[in-house]
C-alpha cells in the first residue's frame, strides 16, 4: 500500500473516531434536546439548508457535507437523512459534471490534488459500459475523494443520461450502507453485522474493477 493511501486512511479513521466521540458526547448532552425541538419546529427550514449545503460540499470538497448529513440522522432518521444526501448529492453532481465537462482538467486543478487529477485523466472507459464505470470511479476515487466521479465524469465525457443513472445507482449502493451503519453506529444495534456487508461489498466492487475500465 502507497504510503499516500497509508496517510489518508489514517486521517480517515482518526476523523471518523473523532465523529463517533463528538456525536456520542452531544446526543448524551443538555445540548440535544434543544437542538431537536428547533429542527421540529423548522422542519422544512432544517431539510432546506441541509439539501443546499450538501450541493455545496459536492462542488467545494473540502467543505464535509456528508458529515452533517449523517449526523442528522437522530433528527430526520437514517432515511430521511440519506434522502436529503442523496438529492444534495446528485443535484450538486449534475453541475459538478457541467463545469468538468466544459472546463476540463482546468476546473480540476483548482479543486483537487495531482494524485486525483492523475487518475482520472488516465482513466478509459470500456464502451457500452458508462453506467457501471461511474459507479466503479466512485470507488476508484474513494481513496482521495468521492466527489471527484462527478467532475471526473464529465472531464470523461461520459454521457450525460448515463452519468446521471450511473450517480444514482452508485449513491444508493455506497450511501444506503453507509447511512444505516451510522444509525446503527447511533442506536447501538447490528454495528458488526452492517460493517461485515459493507467490506463484503467492497471487495467484490474492487475484484470486479476490470470490466469497465480499459
Amino acid at each position: 500500500m502507497k504510503k499516500e493511501s497509508i496517510r489518508y486512511w489514517a486521517i480517515l479513521l482518526f476523523f471518523f473516531a473523532a465523529f463517533l466521540f463528538f456525536t456520542n458526547w452531544f446526543f448524551k448532552s443538555s445540548y440535544f434536546p434543544i437542538v431537536d425541538a428547533w429542527v421540529k419546529t423548522n422542519i422544512v427550514l432544517y431539510v432546506v439548508a441541509l439539501f443546499v449545503y450538501k450541493s455545496i460540499g459536492v462542488l467545494f470538497p473540502p467543505i464535509p457535507a456528508g458529515v452533517v448529513t449523517l449526523a442528522s440522522i437522530p433528527f430526520l432518521g437514517w432515511f430521511g437523512a440519506y434522502l436529503v444526501d442523496m438529492a444534495g448529492s446528485i443535484a450538486g453532481g449534475m453541475v459538478a459534471y457541467w463545469l468538468g465537462n466544459k472546463y476540463g482538467k482546468k476546473i480540476l486543478g483548482k479543486l483537487f490534488d495531482a494524485t486525483t487529477i492523475e487518475k482520472i485523466t488516465n482513466t478509459k472507459v470500456k464502451k457500452g459500459k458508462e453506467i457501471e464505470a461511474v459507479f466503479m470511479f466512485r470507488v476508484l476515487l474513494g481513496s482521495t475523494i468521492l466527489e471527484a466521479v462527478y467532475y471526473g465524469a464529465g472531464f470523461l465525457k461520459i454521457p450525460f443520461g448515463k452519468f446521471l443513472i450511473g450517480a444514482t445507482l452508485s449513491h444508493i449502493v455506497v450511501g444506503v450502507p453507509s447511512f444505516l451503519l451510522a444509525n446503527n453506529i447511533f442506536s447501538g444495534k447490528n454495528i458488526i453485522l452492517t460493517i461485515v456487508l459493507s467490506v463484503v461489498a467492497l471487495i467484490f466492487v474492487l475484484k470486479t474493477k476490470g470490466r469497465y475500465f480499459e
